[in-house]
């Protein structure tokens, strides 16, 4: 549900939305965590020879987390990303992030 200013979510729900991750991470056995989230939306705008060639408008929202299990120095990162707000849907990420940083050989 879109709000006057275009926004779906308002500054409280993006920062309980974040607080939720950061709870989810450490019930997950997490030792430290990131998370970042954000909405945006905007207008671009080509002009070609002095005339305008194309208008795009642009929607977007998005949720990362970095999660570390262990304590440095030997400490295992993991990052996951998503769009869906959904609560089921954060929890899927930081569980894939936890997951993925306790595979042995995994990436960090």
């Amino acid at each position: 549900m879109a709000r006057q200013n275009g926004f779906t979510c308002t500054p409280e729900r993006l920062r309980e939305l974040a607080q939720s991750v950061l709870e989810h991470a450490k019930h997950a056995g997490a030792a430290a965590c990131e998370c970042d989230v954000s909405e945006g939306y905007g207008l671009s705008v080509t002009v070609r020879k002095a005339r305008v060639d194309t208008i795009e408008h642009n929607r977007d929202k998005g949720l990362g987390v970095t999660v570390y299990l262990g304590e440095r120095p030997h400490a295992r990162r993991g990052h996951a990303s998503t769009s869906d707000f959904s609560a089921a849907a954060l929890a899927q990420t930081v569980g894939a992030n936890c997951s993925e940083s306790t595979t042995p050989g995994s990436r960090t």
